[in-house]
């Protein structure tokens, strides 16, 4: 693992784009495939009996579920050891979406009041 030298801005600006891209191709990946792993095997499992298809289900879940936190956490270490601008484009990608729903959690809240508040009692 060797840290790469960026000599021009112009380097720095791609590996940045590249890090802040890659990172919402990556989840959006990660999340058709998870999809398709649940869409795959339910009805895999209402072959079996209750209890062991329940415990298959939850245990596959599970790890269909992390799975993104490890290799976006992974990912994002080993760039700031080798491309550091790309775990820098990873965690601004990272900080866009965290805004945006954040930002989208207050006009909901906001809308549920104004909602609430204009029904006659």
């Amino acid at each position: 693992m060797q840290r790469k030298i960026y000599e021009t801005p112009g380097e720095k600006r791609k590996d940045f784009w590249i890090g802040f891209l890659g990172w919402f191709v990556l989840n959006i990946v990660m999340g058709l495939l998870g999809f398709a792993v649940s869409l795959v095997l339910t009805p895999l499992a209402s072959n079996v009996d209750f209890e062991t298809s329940t415990t298959i289900m939850n245990s596959l879940s599970l790890l269909v579920s992390c799975l993104p936190f490890v290799i976006n956490i992974g990912l994002m270490v080993y760039f700031a050891f080798t491309r550091s601008q790309i775990a820098m484009g990873m965690l601004a990608a990272f900080g866009v979406v965290l805004f945006i729903s954040i930002c989208l959690g207050i006009i909901a809240t906001a809308a549920c009041f104004v909602v609430l508040g204009s029904i006659n009692q």
